[in-house]
């Protein structure tokens, strides 16, 4: 398979309702890879379409911590021929890319593996669940909330330069003051090990403005069928309404913005998990809902602080694997 018969066989197997994964043992697929494939092409647009990548194995040494959660479900196959792999979380599959060793060289492999994702806690009732308001809750403490953030994970802030007038311009809206304090603070990168952050910066797993290009890309021209479906909001058009993704989980939750342009200014925080299921739309900033998935062990069914992971950030320039 070249490029694009390997995406969008991928993509086949990991969205709602696709076929069973069988390679040899039940639990896995491999797929063919031809020969002029490069490993690096295949590493970017797998992250364009699936989010922050997982460094599992690198120069032939397997990241110690590697898990059943974290991705040691696509190690397996191989038997420690691996001279690379990197994965990625996509709901109840794993998507592998990596390179195997062959004679003095070395074989590019693709494969799919499923995931055991943590269970939905909510069923899936209703399209669009709006949550009351909490105490505490309000424009006004947008930039409190920012602190809350920053004091939670001890983290010092980078005070980046971001060209928010030319990000603004191409999405044709504002983007929340909280949020643009984050991203100068913080840059793209993960909280606690699993949350992943979207900033304005070089890599594109962590890129905003690029994310929400390959979703609006991949929306409009329906090749990744349901993957890239945000039902019932598509991805943002300038001059339209629509969902714009900020931030993820390694188990494929999603946090999103929901914008209109004719009410610029106005940004909920949409929300789901990796199950097929209703949005949840908050009425809150970016900073406060961040701070509470991070802090809140009762902010159902987002919160993660029951899970014991620790408020850590670890930026995106720091190569750590997600």
């Amino acid at each position: 398979m070249d490029d694009q018969e390997l995406l969008e066989a991928v993509a086949s197997l990991v969205r709602p309702g696709g076929r069973g994964l069988v390679c040899g043992r039940v639990g896995h697929v491999c797929l063919t890879v031809s020969d002029v494939v490069e490993l690096r092409t295949l590493r970017v647009e797998f992250s364009r379409r699936y989010g922050q990548l997982r460094n599992l194995v690198m120069g032939g040494y397997t990241d110690p911590k590697v898990t059943e959660r974290t991705g040691l479900p696509l190690l397996a196959p191989f038997a420690g021929e691996l001279a690379e792999m990197r994965g990625w979380a996509c709901g109840d599959r794993w998507i592998g890319c990596g390179a195997v060793r062959a004679g003095d060289g070395a074989q590019v492999v693709v494969l799919v593996a499923e995931r055991d994702a943590p269970p939905s806690e909510e069923p899936p009732e209703e399209m669009v669940r709006v949550v009351p308001p909490r105490r505490g809750t309000g424009s006004d403490d947008a930039r409190a909330w920012v602190r809350r953030v920053l004091d939670l994970t001890g983290w010092e802030p980078l005070g980046l330069s971001v060209d928010w007038a030319t990000v603004e311009e191409e999405l044709g809206v504002p983007l929340p003051a909280d949020y643009k304090e984050l991203a100068e603070a913080f840059g793209g990168g993960v909280f606690s090990e699993s949350v992943s952050f979207m900033g304005c910066g070089s890599s594109v797993s962590f890129d905003l403005p690029a994310q929400w290009r390959a979703a609006l890309s991949a929306a409009r021209d329906g090749t990744y069928g349901s993957v890239s479906a945000a039902g019932p909001y598509d991805a943002y058009t300038p001059g339209g309404k629509g969902v714009v993704t900020w931030g993820s989980t390694e188990w494929a939750d999603q946090y999103c913005w929901l914008i209109d342009a004719e009410r610029p200014g106005h940004c909920s925080v949409l929300a789901r998990s990796h199950d097929p299921g209703p949005w949840y739309r908050y009425d809150m900033s970016t900073a406060e809902f961040l701070h509470r998935v991070l802090a809140d062990a009762d902010f159902r069914p987002f919160g993660i602080a029951h899970y014991g992971l620790g408020a850590t950030f670890v930026p995106e320039s720091a190569g750590r694997p997600l």
